[in-house]
């Protein structure tokens, strides 16, 4: 999806600077785990689902080595790291460095703040075949629809 489509997106009412703070850690993220030659791609959509307000999704999809359903959860955790913490070559680029862990942590803390939702979506690990993983970011549409509630 390319920017003018996420510009047509109806307005949130958020914090732009933490907003960024947020989708600088998820795209490092992906960006980590997706070898060379890799996609990453960022989309949105309006979600009218019954007995819930409208929302904006923006979603993170790479094609990286994945992330195993049973971290899934604990990625969002404080200081959590899945494997060893190490640097993989994959031609010319290296991928995968480690971190304190804490990127994910803080993008989640931000996004509850702002009365939102952040999941991650993967079929698994798997550093042969890459299956990748979805990053989800649902937060609530203005109310009076400028961007302020």
């Amino acid at each position: 999806m390319c920017a003018e489509n996420l510009r047509a997106l109806p307005p949130i009412f958020a914090d732009p600077d933490l907003l960024q703070k947020v989708f600088y850690h998820i795209v490092t993220n992906a960006v980590k785990y997706t070898p060379d030659g890799g996609k990453i791609q960022l989309s949105g959509r309006v979600v009218d689902e019954p007995d819930t307000k409208p929302q904006v999704e923006i979603t993170t999809r790479d094609t990286g080595i994945g992330i195993d359903p049973q971290y899934q959860e604990l990625i969002f955790q404080k200081f959590y790291q899945t494997g060893e913490v190490r640097l993989h070559s994959s031609g010319k680029t290296k991928f995968k460095g480690g971190g304190p862990g804490l990127g994910l942590a803080i993008a989640k803390g931000i996004i509850d703040a702002h009365h939102g939702r952040l999941w991650v979506e993967s079929a698994g690990h798997d550093e042969i075949n890459n299956p990748g993983s979805t990053f989800y970011v649902r937060l609530p549409v203005s109310q009076n629809g400028n961007g302020q509630n």
